[in-house]
C-alpha cells in the first residue's frame, strides 16, 4: 500500500561505508568528529583538498557497523574517487549508488503509516531493522524525514521526485550543496559550516585542516553563505554576484519559487549590505531574506 507524503529522493544518493576501519578513515578526511559520532545522531561534514577548498558537503548517519553517507548525486562520482584514493591499506569500503538501496522524502505521517518511529529532533535518527529514519533541518519548524534503505523494505512513493521541494527547503534553512560548478571554490567557513556542526576544531588532523583552522583562529572569514530571493529563474551555482560592476559573490544553489527564486550565495562582507545582484542574463536585483541562525563577522 502507498503510503501518504512519501516521495522519492534521488537529488541524494545513500552511499554505504562499511569496515573495520571506516570511522577512522573518514575521522582522517572529514571536517566533522567521526570518531564521537553516537548511533542516534546524523552531523554535516565537509571533504576539503589540501588547499581546504570544499570537494562537498555530506551528511554521514551510522547504519548498524558502518555509516552511510548522503551526497548529492551529480556529486557521487567525485567523492567516491577522492576518498578511495586515499584508502591504501585501511580496512573500509565504499559501495558505489544502487538502485535497490534509496532515500525516500517522508513527512511525519508517511513514517507513522510505515510503522516506523520518528526521530523528536532534527539531526536524530533512528535505525529499525534495514531501515533508517533522519530528521533532517526544516526552516519551518514541520517535520522533515529521510528514510534510508532497501526499495524493498520501504513503502511505496505516492508522489512525483521531491528534488525541487527539497532544495529549497535546504536553501531556506541555510544548508549548503557543493555542485560541481563550485567544487573547490570555497573554504568551509565561507558556507556556514562552522555554525551548523560541521566542523570540529578539536578532533585532531584530517585533509585541509591546516586551512580550515586557521581560518577560525585568526578570525579571518571575510566571505559568508547569505540567503536572497530573485525575480527570475534559478541561477545555476558558479553565477557571479556582482556589487555595481565589481565582483561580491557567488551563488552556492537556487530554487524555483512562485515569484521567481531564492539562492544561497557566498559574498564579501564588505558587500553584504549593499544592492548586489545577479550577473550574466539574470541581472536581476538580489533581495536578503534572513537565515535560521545568525552569521558572525570578524570583530
Amino acid at each position: 500500500m502507498a503510503s501518504p507524503h512519501l516521495r522519492p529522493l534521488s537529488f541524494l544518493v545513500p552511499i554505504r561505508v562499511s569496515g573495520a576501519d571506516a570511522r577512522p578513515f573518514l575521522q582522517g578526511q572529514v571536517s566533522s568528529d567521526v570518531a564521537g559520532l553516537d548511533a542516534e545522531h546524523c552531523q554535516l561534514a565537509s571533504i576539503n583538498s589540501a588547499q581546504g577548498r570544499v570537494q562537498a558537503v555530506i551528511t554521514l548517519v551510522p547504519a548498524g557497523d558502518g555509516l552511510i553517507m548522503l551526497v548529492p548525486a551529480m556529486m557521487a562520482a567525485t567523492v567516491l574517487q577522492r576518498l578511495r584514493k586515499y584508502v591504501m591499506r585501511s580496512k573500509v569500503t565504499f559501495t558505489d549508488p544502487e538502485p535497490h538501496f534509496v532515500a525516500r522524502m517522508a513527512t511525519g505521517p508517511a513514517v507513522a503509516a510505515a510503522g516506523l518511529a520518528c526521530p523528536l529532533q532534527p539531526g536524530h535518527c533512528l535505525q529499525q531493522g534495514t531501515v533508517t529514519v533522519v530528521r533532517w533541518l526544516d526552516p519551518d519548524a514541520a517535520a522533515r524525514f529521510v528514510l534510508l534503505g532497501p526499495a524493498a523494505d520501504l513503502p511505496a512513493p505516492d508522489s512525483d521526485p521531491a528534488d525541487s521541494e527539497w532544495r529549497l527547503a535546504d536553501i531556506r534553512a541555510g544548508l549548503p550543496h557543493v555542485l560541481p560548478e563550485t567544487h573547490e571554490s570555497f573554504v568551509a567557513q565561507m558556507l556556514n559550516l562552522d555554525l551548523i556542526g560541521g566542523i570540529s576544531f578539536t578532533k585532531g588532523c584530517y585533509t585541509g585542516q591546516e586551512i580550515i583552522a586557521r581560518t577560525h583562529y585568526r578570525g579571518a572569514i571575510k566571505r559568508r553563505m547569505l540567503r536572497f530571493a530573485a525575480a527570475c529563474p534559478p541561477p545555476p551555482p558558479g553565477t557571479r554576484v556582482l556589487d555595481g560592476d565589481a565582483p561580491a559573490g557567488e551563488v552556492v544553489d537556487a530554487a524555483a519559487t512562485p515569484n521567481g527564486c531564492e539562492l544561497l550565495a557566498v559574498v564579501s562582507l564588505a558587500h553584504k549590505d549593499a544592492a548586489v545582484k545577479l550577473a550574466g542574463p539574470f541581472d536581476a536585483t538580489l533581495q536578503r531574506l534572513p537565515l535560521p541562525y545568525a552569521i558572525t563577522e570578524p570583530s
